[in-house]
């Protein structure tokens, strides 16, 4: 009698944490269903591409600094609600040092990038840029960028864009070069009224820095949409004093069968210099109503 008194209760214990490890299965998993809402395959990964913040980086041209980008970002700010959220600094060994701090939850969110040597050459301004981009990505999950490019700048975006770029790297949605010297520099291997553009888009005359750049053009990223600013002093030479129209203009020809959209826009008169582009109301609205309409 006690034998089977005792066997009966080893059941009863049995089925008692039997059932209790049952309802805690099943609290559990209702718990993880609320917590968690059903996605259909492939949709939760475009939700959260497609809610990230896409953040605007601000590059300066030979011998700029932050002050070369610091009105066109304070004018985003005042107009668009937009917000810088980070500086990056590039040393002259190219190690970068990060001021300010990352955040999701602003909806246009700006990068000022400052090449401490500011006399580098294109390639190794774009390999810092490449860090950067690579860096962005790694450390807030920034998966697409926007570009807004003053003089060198232009063109060191382009050779990013072209010759390091690759698969993981953050996607160009937006590229604004302003005053870019895609095709040569006055005083150096241009001068006004050399070149000009035929009706197709192709420049007349091609540097060699062009021409590499024509060839590597089917590596420049599907869908960017562009638009190309260039300033014009009405003084006869075609030119915002350091670049010519053609030399700004050349840039179309380079990537036209690949943009989703292309756009350029010529600012006149006094305000139009070179250096001036950047401190020009007109370019501010230009550029903002571009990025953030």
């Amino acid at each position: 009698m006690a034998k089977h008194l005792k066997k009966k209760r080893k059941n009863i214990l049995l089925y008692v944490v039997t059932m209790a490890a049952g309802c805690l299965a099943i609290i559990l998993f209702t718990y993880q269903k609320i917590q968690s809402p059903v996605i259909k395959a492939g949709q939760a990964v475009e939700k959260k591409y497609s809610e990230m913040p896409v953040p605007t980086l601000y590059i300066h041209g030979w011998h700029g600094n932050e002050r070369s980008t610091d009105q066109l970002i304070e004018s985003a700010e005042d107009e668009k609600g937009a917000k810088k959220v980070l500086k990056v600094k590039v040393s002259p060994q190219g190690a970068t040092t990060y001021s300010g701090k990352w955040n999701s939850d602003v909806k246009h969110p700006l990068i000022q990038v400052v090449f401490e040597n500011n006399e580098a050459e294109i390639p190794d301004e774009a390999g810092w840029l490449k860090t950067i981009t690579e860096e962005l990505r790694q450390r807030y999950g920034i998966s697409r960028i926007n570009i807004v490019s003053h003089s060198m700048g232009g063109p060191v975006t382009l050779f990013w864009a072209l010759n390091l770029r690759d698969k993981n790297s953050p996607r160009l949605q937006k590229f604004v070069p302003i005053a870019g010297p895609f095709d040569g520099v006055i005083f150096t291997d241009d001068v006004p009224n050399q070149n000009r553009i035929r009706e197709n888009g192709e420049p007349v005359w091609q540097n060699a820095a062009y021409q590499s750049y024509y060839e590597k053009r089917d590596d420049f990223p599907r869908g960017v949409s562009v638009l190309n600013i260039y300033g014009n002093l009405e003084d006869g030479t075609n030119s915002d004093y350091l670049v010519t129209n053609a030399s700004a203009r050349s840039l179309r020809w380079l990537i036209k069968d690949r943009v989703k959209y292309y756009d350029e826009k010529m600012i006149k008169g006094p305000m139009a210099q070179h250096s001036k582009l950047h401190e020009n109301k007109q370019v501010d609205r230009l550029v903002n109503n571009f990025l953030f309409d």
